[in-house]
């Protein structure tokens, strides 16, 4: 496979992903006083809202800790609008 095939390939892919909807975002934007300090929903979905956040935020951090790592590969035969070959 070429680098171009790849790169549309890799493109495709991250398309591909539908977003992540986190419990705690919905929370905070159905009910925005929240963070007031005045919540009006139950502990226990307020404590799942809030690990599911902690539990994804260690994934990004784990996720960055990996691509931090990963060796570059150069793009030889790619052009990027904006910036030429």
């Amino acid at each position: 496979m070429d680098e171009s095939a790849s790169l549309n390939l890799l493109r495709e892919c991250m398309l591909a992903v539908a977003p992540l909807e986190l419990k705690g975002m919905g929370l905070l934007r159905a009910q925005p006083h929240l963070l007031t300090g005045t919540p009006s929903i139950p502990r226990d979905q307020l404590v799942e809202a809030v690990t599911e956040i902690v539990a994804y935020t260690a994934r990004c951090a784990e996720a960055v800790r990996q691509l931090a790592t990963l060796t570059p590969i150069p793009l030889t035969t790619v052009e990027i609008e904006g910036y030429g070959l």
